[in-house]
């Protein structure tokens, strides 16, 4: 793997004497470059072409700051992908997009909306919901196939109903 870096810092022994800022730069352009699937594949690059191991907590943060999250590919396989700052009206298209090909139900019971997806993807779909802010969501949970969505009351929960799904 050739990243293309300068490596006018590189210490006699081979450590490089890495600020934030150019960590974030280097995390930043693997993510780019290849299909990450794990952060340990970002922390071995590193390790490898920079000499430093930096713990998965550190790189969770970089991501975190850098809005860079693991998204599905396809039902059993998710890579890391830099998410750029959204319009609200493009993040809905997307989750539309979602919903015509990947939910199979979604129902009310009380305050709860249970939203049931294709394999793979309840998840995908409890990204795109988070994204959205929609503020009387008072939360959501996902495993493999299943979305729940938690908000304050039966009203409420017909309202946010009625705000992703129609």
């Amino acid at each position: 793997m050739n990243l293309f870096f300068n490596t006018r810092n590189v210490t006699t022994k081979g450590v490089y004497n890495m600020k934030k800022s150019k960590r974030l730069e280097i995390v930043s352009t693997i993510v780019k470059k290849h299909k990450i699937y794990k952060k340990e594949q970002i922390i071995s690059y590193i390790e490898e072409y920079f000499g430093v191991r930096y713990s998965a907590t550190t790189i969770a943060k970089d991501l975190k700051e850098l809005n860079i999250y693991r998204v599905p590919i396809d039902c059993e396989t998710w890579i890391y992908k830099a998410i750029n700052n959204q319009t609200e009206q493009e993040m809905r298209e997307k989750f539309k997009h979602y919903c015509e090909h990947e939910v199979l139900s979604s129902i009310i019971n009380g305050a709860y909306i249970i939203v049931k997806t294709s394999p793979g993807f309840a998840q995908g779909i409890n990204y795109f919901i988070d994204q959205l802010n929609i503020e009387e969501i008072l939360g959501t949970v996902s495993g493999n196939d299943t979305t729940l969505i938690l908000t304050a009351s039966n009203d409420m929960a017909e309202y946010v109903y009625a705000k992703l799904f129609k």
